[in-house]
Formats: C-alpha cells, sequence, structure tokens
C-alpha cells in the first residue's frame, strides 16, 4: 500500500502488487476502475507519481488514472463515472497501509496489506 482516502464504498487507492504498480477508483462501491503498470518495477529507487485528472468540475465527471515510473508513463485507466461529492467522512486517508474497509477487492484479504519497501517520502 502506498496510499488510501476512503474505503470499501468508495475510495482511491494506490499500491504495489507483485511488482507492479496499482491504482483503483471505487466509485462508491458501484463502479471500480483500475490502472496497472504495463510491467513490474526493477528493484531499485525509483520517482512515482499517480495523477487524477478529471475532464471537468462537474459532478460525477469522468477522468483519467494515469501512472509515472521515473517520469514515464507506465500504465492508464479511464474513469468513466467518478463520486458526485467526496468519498465518506467515516474511512481513513492512510500513507504505507490500510486502516479502515479496503478500498480494493484485489487486496481486501491481505488487509491492512501494509507496504514495506518505502524508505523516505519526497
Amino acid at each position: 500500500m502506498l496510499y488510501c482516502v476512503g474505503g470499501i464504498a468508495g475510495g482511491f487507492t494506490a499500491y504495489f502488487d507483485q511488482g507492479y504498480l496499482r491504482a483503483e477508483y471505487n466509485t462508491l462501491g458501484v463502479y471500480r476502475y483500475k490502472a496497472a503498470s504495463d510491467h513490474p518495477l526493477p528493484a531499485g529507487s525509483h520517482q512515482l507519481q499517480v495523477r487524477v485528472g478529471f475532464d471537468s468540475a462537474e459532478r460525477e465527471a469522468p477522468a483519467t488514472i494515469t501512472l509515472y515510473v521515473d517520469g514515464d508513463e507506465v500504465g492508464t485507466a479511464r474513469v468513466e463515472r467518478s463520486v458526485p461529492a467526496v468519498f465518506t467522512a467515516t474511512e481513513t486517508f492512510d500513507i504505507g497501509i490500510d486502516l479502515g474497509s479496503p478500498v480494493a477487492l484485489d487486496y481486501h484479504d491481505r488487509a491492512p496489506f501494509p507496504f514495506t519497501g518505502l524508505r523516505g517520502l519526497t
């Protein structure tokens, strides 16, 4: 787990799984949009960026998730329907672990899914 906001009923998460950088936008537990890097990352230090770019400021606007490693685009996904306002106020924003209900079903059985490879944030 790199970071997450929200939970099983809606949220966003960015994490590593089997060496792949992954992100998921969970629209209220109904729609799930997933991005993954096109290849696993090699060992070593990397600069990561996860961008969610909305098409407009309108409610439920579509968006694009773009994943970057060392400045190179490595994966994208289209969010066809975003949440109408904000993610739940009863969940958490976490770095390195998902302490609330898991945002993604892909790591649900491994929650709280701690990340041990993070050496520092810049």
